[in-house]
Order: structure tokens, then sequence, then C-alpha cells
């Protein structure tokens, strides 16, 4: 997907896959249609080994930026996501560029400011079921009264689609808790301060952005924030 100078430019953070024992970067297709689609931005996938190094540069030429989810965990299989997330987060939010957290990158956002992570059960996908039926709307969260996401959502419960084996253990002072489960996970944060729109969720609002009430409702407000960071750029550029 080219570029369209007339729209946000958003870099979607990739993961590394090995296939036929080759390293390949790769983002999911649902991911991209979010952010063109629902979002109404223009999109990039940014490769992990050559993120890092370069974020600054890399997030100057941006509007926007996604932290995936994937099944690799911090400190595990992926090194490169790691160190590209790690530092494309401080950046972005240091210049007020536009940052959506989806799972893993909302476990990210947390060891960035200093947090730390947990296992967790109970949160994990159902392999019997099929991947659709996987991220279906499954269980509820509690939203924090006048938070980020309160301001999004509109409502104090809502129905989410979290699949994930680790959580936040202690969380970082950086960030504020957005939504909490029934079991106490936090499932929702945001950057304390920040002079744009940086958020992290714990489920999957990629899969139904396009249906879904809640996920509609993120992506529109990640894009928007994306369109102002757009116009504001244009401007000083004129």
């Amino acid at each position: 997907m080219p570029p369209d100078r007339n729209r946000p430019l958003v870099g979607v953070l990739a993961n590394t896959e090995v296939m036929d024992g080759v390293p390949n970067q790769a983002v999911r297709e649902v991911y991209l249609r979010a952010v063109v689609d629902v979002a109404g931005c223009a999109v990039v996938m940014l490769p992990c080994p050559f993120t890092a190094g370069l974020c600054g540069d890399v997030v100057d030429r941006l509007d926007g930026v996604v932290l995936t989810g994937h099944q690799s965990d911090i400190g595990g299989a992926d090194p490169d996501r790691d160190l590209a997330a790690l530092a494309i987060i401080t950046v972005a939010v240091d210049r007020g560029v536009p940052l959506l957290g989806v799972c893993r990158g909302l476990q990210e956002m947390n060891v960035a400011y200093g947090g730390t992570l947990r296992s967790v059960a109970g949160h994990r996908e159902d392999v019997s079921l099929s991947r659709v039926e996987q991220y279906l709307p499954r269980h509820p969260v509690s939203v924090t009264s006048a938070g980020v996401l309160h301001g999004i959502v509109g409502a104090t419960e809502i129905s989410v689609n979290s699949l994930h084996g680790k959580a936040i253990d202690v969380l970082a002072d950086g960030l504020a808790v957005e939504a909490v489960a029934e079991d106490g996970v936090i499932e929702a944060v945001s950057v304390v301060n920040s002079t744009a729109f940086a958020l992290g969720v714990q489920w999957h609002p990629e899969w139904y952005a396009a249906t879904d009430p809640v996920a509609r409702g993120i992506l529109a407000a990640f894009g928007s924030a994306c369109h102002a960071r757009f116009s504001l750029t244009r401007r000083r550029t004129a």
C-alpha cells in the first residue's frame, strides 16, 4: 500500500517471522486494514531490525505509530522487535506523534516506562475455535471514569477480546490505568501528560474495527489524532 500524500502516514511495527528457515518481517493484514479503512490513514510497515537505530528519523516522517500484538513475548524470540518497540515508544511520545499499542504493544509501553510484566492465566485464546471466533469480544472490563478510554467509548464497562499470556505486574510511573478486567488484570493504559494520543490496550481492536463499536471508536480516535498531527506538520512546512 503506497503512501497517500493526502492522508496521515502511520507506521505499523512488524514482527520477525521465520519462514522456510529465513527471517521475514511481517504484519497481519487486519492491522493494515484497520489503519486504512477505519482510522483513515495511509500505512507503511516498519521492519524491526532497521527501526531501532533510526527511530528518530523514522518517527519524524510519521503521523502515527501502531505497536502490533504478536504471540512472541518481550525478552523472548524476537529481540529486534523488543529493541525497536522500546526505542520508538518514547521517541513518538516525546515528539507528539500519536501512539496506539495493541496487546504486546501495551506490554512494551509498560516496560519502556519502567514497569514489569508477569504471566497470567485465564486470558488465552480457545484454540479449538477458528481465528474469527477466537477474536470475538468475550469478557468485560471496567473502564476508568474520566480517563482517555472513557472519553472514547463513553461507558464504564465494555466487552473485549483480550488474548494473552503476559500482563502488567508493576505499572510504570509514567502510565495511567484506563481499564481493568474482573480478575484485576490491567487491560488498558495511557501515557500520563502526553501531548498526543498515547493509548495501549491489551485486547485486539484491529480484528473487528469496522463493526465493533468499541474497536471502531479506538481506531477512529487514533485516526483523528493522526489527522491533527498531519494538518499541523503540513501548516509548519507550507
